[in-house]
């Protein structure tokens, strides 16, 4: 009788029925650039992204193996710093649905501002954790991309060490380009994306780091706004800055720069005489490793090499 009350008491106490208190979730949250709090259950092992900086962001803080697939323009070495990083990463995804996202089953996609809003949604309803970034237009935020991609990997201290290496090979660079003469050059982009590189772009910044006065801005282009032919006019650029593209969009390209400087109203241009072409990835990136970027274009602008290196490894916390 002693031994059935006992058990009652137990029963009681340590039974599974209603009065059980329910278990605690596991995981962390991560605010991204929405302001949205973002639930995430461990550690991402399965990652993918919609674009080439994300994907070069990302392995400056993990190594390619996180990677549940890759961008298409990855393996491009032409615009992209991770060509040979990402050989051996499949698939390699171009048009993004959230069929196409799903199917590769990741446990944290990161998108951006720059993003399709509506993809965005449906990968959320689908269940899948979103992360979103800076479409970077400052150098700030190519740094806050860092740290919120750290933050949502749980590896701060990494995401630290990048930031390091960053900030230091950008004060590298101002010391170097501090010592050349006034007033400075005028460069003028001539590109595929003919919209881009005005004053609130990223580029306008690199080129302030490089040195350089962007004759986009100094005719008093805003990013985004339409090229003109009298925008060109009043830049008077000391020198082109043409960007090399791909091979995919070569033929596009090659059409563009020959009506571009085939415009009888820019013979006369001094800068004519001064055409440097840079490969895209100098021109465009928008991950850690817009500094060899920023060194290209000031060798370029000062017509002879400021900076020297053979080799371009990312900035990598690891």
């Amino acid at each position: 009788m002693r031994f059935l009350l006992l058990l009652g008491v137990l029963l009681v106490l340590f039974g599974c029925g209603p009065t059980a208190k329910p278990q605690l979730k596991s995981g962390y949250t991560v605010v991204d650039v929405r302001g949205k709090t973002v639930t995430l259950p461990q550690e991402p092992r399965r990652i993918v992204t919609d674009s080439l900086h994300l994907d070069e962001t990302l392995l400056t803080l993990v190594p390619a193996e996180r990677l549940a697939a890759a961008y298409y323009l990855d393996g491009e070495p032409g615009v992209s710093f991770i060509s040979e990083e990402t050989k051996g990463v499949t698939p390699r995804l171009r048009d993004y649905t959230p069929e196409a996202v799903a199917g590769v089953q990741p446990d944290l996609f990161l998108a951006s501002t720059w993003s399709d809003p509506g993809l965005i949604a449906k990968v959320e309803e689908l269940g899948i954790p979103v992360v979103v970034c800076y479409g970077p237009s400052t150098l700030g935020q190519v740094e806050d991309n860092v740290r919120l991609m750290a933050k949502a990997l749980r590896q701060e201290e990494t995401g630290e060490k990048v930031v390091r290496q960053l900030e230091a090979q950008l004060t590298e660079i101002d010391r170097v380009v501090a010592q050349e003469p006034q007033p400075r050059p005028v460069g003028f982009l001539v590109s595929l994306m003919s919209r881009y590189g005005g004053t609130g772009s990223l580029y306008d910044q690199l080129t302030k780091r490089a040195g350089f006065r962007n004759g986009l801005a100094e005719a008093g282009l805003k990013n985004g706004d339409t090229l003109t032919p009298e925008a060109v006019l009043r830049a008077d650029p000391d020198f082109f800055l043409v960007a090399q593209p791909y091979p995919e969009e070569q033929q596009d390209y090659a059409a563009i720069r020959q009506q571009f400087f085939a415009n009888p109203a820019y013979q006369e241009l001094r800068g004519l005489k001064h055409l440097v072409a840079l490969p895209d990835r100098y021109v465009y990136d928008a991950s850690p490793q817009l500094v060899y970027g920023i060194k290209a274009m000031a060798n370029a602008a000062f017509g002879r090499k400021l900076f020297v290196w053979d080799k371009e490894p990312l900035l990598k916390g690891y």
